[in-house]
């Protein structure tokens, strides 16, 4: 008996119908999960430019973002489900992390929920990360994936939404998120709450980096020869 006849035998003759997914198709589906992040963060960022706080666009803003971080979330877990996981993905993905968050906090910088300083932090760390890691590979003693790394990524991207929740929900005053501006009320408090936290991790995730490279063994598992 062939497979299809076993399976409308067995009382499943949608199975036999139904064609297989070849798994380019997964897997270039995993991806397109993946990068729609940005173009999500590009609309949201342009939202920011233009919306009012409480306006019906501040909080489609908070919308986008919540769906930016669930693609964060699906594309790993369908990528192991659907057994398309790849160096390449691996990859790309917190490319599609680190691109659509600068795009995210340039939007809240330019709606002046969070300070331009932040945003110049955020890349800071994305940068130097890269080139941390690409050095350490090239040099033969790469350095893997850190717990600063993925808490980093959390506290950012919860850190967006709050921050735009505060815009779409609340009289955001231009100038609450200034550090030196004590004169402010509780939501002016709260912004600068997030702010810190989101700074704080991510500058923690730098010094972490750096310092697991200067501590990586060298190859040959010994310290590393001076240069002759």
């Amino acid at each position: 008996m062939t497979p299809v006849r076993r399976r409308v035998a067995a009382g499943r003759p949608w199975e036999a119908t139904v064609p297989a997914v070849s798994s380019k198709a997964r897997y270039l589906f995993v991806q397109y999960v993946t990068v729609v992040r940005v173009p999500l963060a590009a609309v949201a960022a342009v939202l920011l430019h233009v919306a009012h706080p409480g306006s019906a666009a501040a909080t489609a803003v908070v919308g986008l973002l919540i769906l930016s971080e669930l693609t964060d979330i699906l594309d790993g877990l369908l990528a192991r489900r659907l057994n398309v996981s790849s160096r390449f993905g691996s990859l790309f993905d917190p490319y599609c992390d680190s691109t659509s968050r600068l795009i995210i906090f340039f939007g809240l910088a330019s709606a002046e929920i969070c300070p331009l300083w932040l945003l110049l932090l955020l890349a800071l760390r994305d940068i130097s990360v890269a080139y941390i890691r690409i050095m350490c590979i090239l040099s033969g003693k790469p350095v893997a994936a850190r717990l600063s790394g993925k808490t980093k990524a959390w506290v950012q991207g919860l850190g967006a939404i709050l921050l735009a929740a505060i815009f779409a929900w609340t009289d955001l005053e231009p100038g609450m998120m200034r550090l030196t501006n004590f004169d402010v009320p509780a939501v002016g408090w709260a912004l600068k709450a997030i702010i810190l936290m989101i700074a704080g991790v991510t500058l923690w995730s730098l010094l972490d980096y750096f310092a697991a490279a200067r501590s990586s063994p060298s190859p040959t598992g010994g310290a590393t020869p001076p240069a002759a």
